[in-house]
């Protein structure tokens, strides 16, 4: 007999996943001094450094970046909320970076729903095109499941 699977289960199942990151690609980059102007730990990688997949070619530039650690069940906007939170002080240093660097904010979006949307209020735009960061948006859409059988 399967194992009662509840509604609540369900709908988690189905609910979008949100993911939210922010990176500095320059060659080269000061990872120390960006993490302790931005009072923040973060994932560094050296150009030409070791490859993601076979299929991707090495970096070339170094890459400083730091991720939300909410659950990607959590919606969009508390994820980009907490972006916030980490930078909001730090506009003046970000757009100094933006002269020679590529600021990106990263927004991933994993929906297994007929309809799903999500929101990026104005004011968060604002905010990023203040220090000129570019918006990397990623829509997964995964639809039916080819194991099923009718």
């Amino acid at each position: 007999m399967a194992p009662m699977v509840s509604r609540k289960d369900d709908q988690e199942d189905s609910s979008p996943r949100c993911f939210v990151s922010f990176s500095i690609v320059d060659s080269p980059l000061d990872f120390k001094a960006i993490s302790e102007a931005l009072n923040q730990k973060s994932a560094t990688i050296r150009k030409a450094g070791s490859r993601i997949s076979q299929a991707l070619e090495p970096l070339q530039e170094d890459a400083w970046s730091i991720s939300s650690p909410l659950d990607p069940l959590k919606p969009l906007e508390e994820h980009l909320r907490w972006l916030h939170e980490q930078l909001k002080s730090h506009t003046d240093y970000l757009a100094h970076l933006s002269r020679t660097g590529l600021l990106r904010v990263y927004i991933g979006f994993t929906l297994s729903q007929e309809q799903s949307s999500f929101r990026i209020s104005p004011e968060f735009v604002r905010f990023c095109a203040s220090f000129n960061a570019l918006f990397d948006v990623y829509i997964i859409c995964i639809v039916g499941d080819d194991t099923e059988t009718p």
